[in-house]
């Protein structure tokens, strides 16, 4: 019998049987931010996304820390991913070349305001291990993601 790995991030389980219910946070400023995050945690979701490469401030590490402080404060206890994801992987493009990228992760992971950091498995592998490396330093969970958009295997698979 196949056992399933689980775990519990702020009184939230993630794997097992019973699928998590993500929402992503597209904001361009942090005033939109967090108004997509007053509407979406009345709606209680398992998780929520920060998609920080929609943000028009992303190459200013102070603001993004200060929008993500006042996401946290939104939020409360909801687990909070965040992601910057890339062109080539369904993002938008950003003012930040990759280790500007890099740097951010590591900042945010430090100021421990959000529980997890979704880092593309396609990145240069030396900027993967420090992102993991880091972000476990830090004590903040890493997803180390991939997008095929062509096909979604089956749960056998996954």
């Amino acid at each position: 019998m196949k056992r399933e790995r689980t775990f519990t991030v702020r009184g939230r389980t993630f794997g097992g049987e019973t699928p998590v219910i993500c929402t992503p946070l597209v904001g361009r400023t942090r005033d939109a931010v967090l108004a997509e995050a007053a509407t979406v945690i009345a709606k209680r979701p398992d998780v929520i996304e920060w998609r920080v490469d929609f943000f028009e401030a992303i190459a200013d590490t102070g603001a993004v820390l200060d929008a993500g402080r006042a996401l946290r404060a939104a939020v409360g206890e909801a687990p909070v991913i965040f992601t910057r994801r890339s062109v080539k992987e369904g993002g938008t493009p950003i003012p930040l070349d990759d280790a500007g990228v890099v740097a951010l992760y590591d900042a945010v992971g430090a100021a421990g305001l959000v529980d997890f950091l979704d880092f593309e498995m396609g990145n240069d592998p030396e900027h993967v291990r420090r992102v993991v490396e880091t972000a476990h330093a830090q004590g903040t969970r890493v997803i180390l993601s991939y997008h095929n958009f062509g096909y979604t295997p089956g749960h056998d698979f996954l």
